[in-house]
């Protein structure tokens, strides 16, 4: 009989014998007002660009009219002391989401660099920066310095694009295309190398100008890029289009040196140099 009358005596302090006798009047507006911001923040869509911001600011409105009612109209410590603790929270977490969706500066070099590249690709100011602040170095070389030089050069340490400036390609002493502003000076390398260690360049790549680039280390970017999805992704779109278009530049150099540059009805094409890959057929390359 003890335990029966302990768990009705815990039954009714939390469940009443009998419900409303009756019923109090209706709240101040404040109250309903609270509620309605609760209602319209769950219906916030998710596809929504600021929707943590949107909701955040919804929740932070409606505990403040619920502090009020509970200051002003209800007077009760429990519910002014909870909606502090709610409208803390989200003041917090208000401020780390609008300090993280802030507008990032860039300098004029790197800004016209993101908007390039990186912008097509939905990646934010925030993330590019972080990108950059991977290890990442600024070099400037003089015309005539050489970024590598073939048979000598490793292909592991670095992966760079040029900012500024341009760069000659030759392999044993001839022109084989050259790198302008925004491209990958390495791309070929990564892209040949990425499972093989203790690569060789080969081809000489010779600074033409004043040159300012950006280089990372490589397992370091690579171990980066693979926790960081829309970035891997956009970085290896960036690399096989640089790629495809150092193919297409040395292909259309290599014409213009051979017999076939007195040919007025060969061309190259990109489509051409896709089907003389997949044939694995030189010819293809040429159309008439």
């Amino acid at each position: 009989m003890g335990w029966d009358e302990n768990a009705t005596a815990v039954i009714e302090r939390f469940l009443p014998a009998t419900y409303c006798p009756e019923w109090r009047p209706v709240q101040n507006f404040t109250y309903h007002f609270s509620m309605l911001i609760f209602l319209a923040a769950s219906a916030v869509p998710y596809t929504k660009k600021y929707y943590v911001l949107l909701l955040k600011g919804l929740y932070i409105l409606a505990c403040i009219m619920m502090l009020m009612w509970g200051t002003c109209y209800w007077c009760t410590k429990d519910i002014v002391m909870w909606s502090v603790l709610y409208l803390g929270q989200n003041v917090v977490q208000f401020l780390y989401v609008l300090y993280s969706q802030r507008t990032v500066k860039l300098p004029p070099d790197l800004e016209e660099l993101y908007c390039e590249l990186f912008l097509p690709f939905n990646v934010t100011r925030p993330e590019f920066k972080a990108l950059v602040n991977q290890n990442c170095k600024f070099v400037n070389i003089s015309p005539g310095d050489k970024y590598a030089v073939e048979g000598h050069t490793t292909t592991d340490p670095r992966v760079s694009i040029l900012i500024s400036g341009s760069m000659n390609v030759t392999f044993k002493g001839i022109y084989l295309h050259q790198i302008t502003e925004r491209q990958m000076i390495d791309s070929p390398e990564w892209n040949s190398t990425r499972i093989r260690r203790g690569e060789i360049f080969q081809v000489t790549i010779e600074a033409d100008d004043p040159c300012y680039y950006m280089c990372w280390n490589r397992e370091r970017l690579q171990y980066y890029l693979e926790a960081n999805h829309k970035l891997e992704m956009a970085m290896q779109y960036i690399r096989g289009r640089d790629v495809l278009q150092k193919v297409f530049s040395t292909t259309k150099n290599a014409l213009q040196r051979s017999e076939m540059r007195d040919n007025a009805d060969c061309d190259v094409t990109m489509t051409g140099i896709r089907s003389g890959i997949v044939s694995e057929d030189p010819k293809a390359i040429y159309t008439n």
